[in-house]
């Protein structure tokens, strides 16, 4: 009996030492990243995506039919305004241009005949007056020589007329052949030639081939086109400045400002369904020293917000959560709020803190309510975040305490300054 005692005893003593250890040990502490709440400058952007385009650029077509007889110019070649780029084969031209002369040359001579019968119908007429008045002839006699006068000068009129649309005729062939020789419009460098010799050029704006001669545009001066979503044009304004990701360098941003914003959606394209309206905003880049060529996707951030200092957080420090918000006592009128909040560590104790937000950036986001510069929050790691319990015990990951990054020096210098 004695001996069964001893080994309950001992039995209760290993079993009580666990139990013991348990309720007398403190809860471990969790390490976490932590961060300092700053005033910082929040910067919330606008993403769109459109193309690189020449602020000058223009696609020559031709303005009357032809087979091409010489191209002068060839890509990259810097051109002149006025200067000849293309000759086109000005044979029909050239013989239009000799019918019309032609044409003019009659009609000239047809005022010559009206001038000269006119004179004779003047005279015939002061004849027959003299007669009349003699009383050798009666008036209708008379009024028959003053309706041929009347007539003569009818006929008159007439071949001036057709002499001045003789005229117009040959001014207009005469254009015609003007427009075999494609002029440059502008002063630029030329970026395309689609079309060769003995090709036919066509006078059409719809994409056939041979409407197309070349382009020609200032390649000094690049700009980007986006399309705005309608949801957010209205937060764009003249002046914005804005951050340019071309997809031939998407490591190095271009800087750049909103230089127009369109009033208009754009038009959709025949035959295809519009998911949404856009509109046009064109950007004028600051510098652009990168080899850009025009149409180049591009990839821009506009930012839409004040540069004011905020207290702000990390943005992966904000967790946000669902609850049920009675309105009375009836609970099928319940509903369910969304609210957001932060872990606040004091004294190495996690406080579970409910806060407002304002506005937000890739990186910040700010605090309207609940916390003050200069406290100190968990951000991460985001698994900890998720199973983090109010007075939970934090310390700081490997003993250091991080602090915001700003976006911007200004902002560094800004926070640094409080």
């Amino acid at each position: 009996m004695k001996k069964k005692l001893m080994v309950g005893a001992l039995v209760a003593a290993l079993l009580a030492v666990p139990v013991a250890v348990k309720f007398s040990s403190k809860t471990p502490s969790r390490e976490a990243e932590l961060a300092q709440v700053q005033k910082l400058e929040i910067h919330p952007s606008i993403l769109a995506t459109g193309n690189l385009v020449f602020r000058q650029e223009v696609q020559l077509s031709a303005e009357v039919i032809g087979k091409v007889a010489a191209v002068l110019v060839k890509e990259g070649d810097r051109v002149g305004r006025g200067q000849t780029l293309l000759r086109l084969d000005p044979t029909v031209y050239l013989a239009e241009v000799k019918q019309q002369e032609a044409s003019r040359r009659n009609a000239a001579i047809a005022i010559e005949r009206a001038q000269i019968n006119l004179a004779n119908q003047e005279r015939g007429l002061d004849r027959t007056g003299q007669l009349y008045k003699a009383k050798y002839i009666d008036i209708s006699k008379y009024d028959d020589a003053v309706h041929q006068v009347d007539l003569a000068k009818v006929e008159l009129r007439a071949s001036r007329e057709s002499l001045e649309q003789a005229s117009a005729l040959l001014s207009q062939s005469r254009e015609h052949l003007a427009k075999t020789e494609v002029r440059a419009p502008i002063d630029g460098t030329v970026t395309a030639v689609p079309i060769k010799i003995g090709e036919t050029a066509v006078a059409s704006a719809t994409g056939i081939a041979g409407s197309s001669l070349m382009t020609i545009a200032d390649v000094g001066s690049i700009m980007a086109e986006v399309n705005v979503d309608e949801a957010d044009i209205a937060r764009v304004a003249v002046g914005q400045q804005a951050k340019v990701f071309p997809a031939a360098y998407p490591d190095q941003p271009l800087t750049g400002r909103v230089e127009s914003v369109a009033m208009a959606p754009k038009g959709a394209l025949p035959g295809a369904q519009s998911q949404g309206r856009s509109y046009v905003v064109k950007l004028r880049l600051d510098d652009p020293r990168l080899a850009l060529r025009s149409g180049m996707t591009c990839r821009v951030e506009i930012v839409v917000g004040s540069s004011a200092a905020r207290p702000a957080v990390p943005i992966q420090a904000v967790m946000s959560e669902e609850i049920a918000d009675a309105r009375g006592k009836d609970k099928d009128k319940e509903r369910v709020k969304n609210t957001s909040y932060v872990y606040v560590v004091q004294d190495g104790k996690a406080r579970k803190t409910t806060v407002e937000l304002g506005l937000s950036d890739d990186t910040n986001q700010e605090v309207t309510r609940g916390l003050a510069a200069g406290q100190t929050i968990a951000v991460g790691p985001a698994r900890l975040l998720r199973e983090l319990r109010d007075g939970d015990l934090v310390s700081a990951k490997q003993g250091e305490v991080k602090v915001a990054e700003a976006q911007t020096s200004a902002a560094k210098t800004a926070g640094a300054g409080r």
